[in-house]
């Protein structure tokens, strides 16, 4: 049966579950190069900052509109600011196109800095 021939009010419904929508949310902060998460150690012992860990999530999903909360690290020296808001950006655009879900708010909470690494000496 041709999916174009079914009346839209029989074609049935679409779910998207907060775990879907957390993950697509970290995915994309993730992209951005100088945000990292904490990844590793057990209980919190011997974590360690990581630029390619995604960052934990919290997600609050009523129908197609979603509050997320976003935990991340930034390499400093940055404009924080400018920061979160390329990364709230992305979050945004990327849940709109990926799953239909408007977010709104998105905070972002910088849990952590870590300084760029220093520029090796020549001896």
């Amino acid at each position: 049966m041709d999916p174009e021939a079914v009346d839209p009010a029989h074609r049935g419904r679409l779910t998207i579950n907060e775990r879907v929508v957390s993950r697509i949310a970290a995915k994309s902060a993730a992209m951005h190069p100088l945000v990292g998460a904490r990844s590793g150690g057990l209980l919190g012992i011997g974590e360690k900052n990581d630029f390619e860990a995604l960052p934990p999530v919290d997600v609050t999903l009523a129908g197609s509109k979603a509050s997320v909360t976003l935990k991340i690290g930034v390499r400093f020296p940055v404009d924080l600011r400018s920061v979160s808001e390329q990364v709230r950006g992305k979050v945004v655009d990327d849940l709109l196109r990926l799953a239909a879900v408007t977010a709104a708010p998105v905070d972002i909470e910088i849990h952590w800095l870590e300084g760029a690494p220093a520029p090796r000496k020549v001896l």
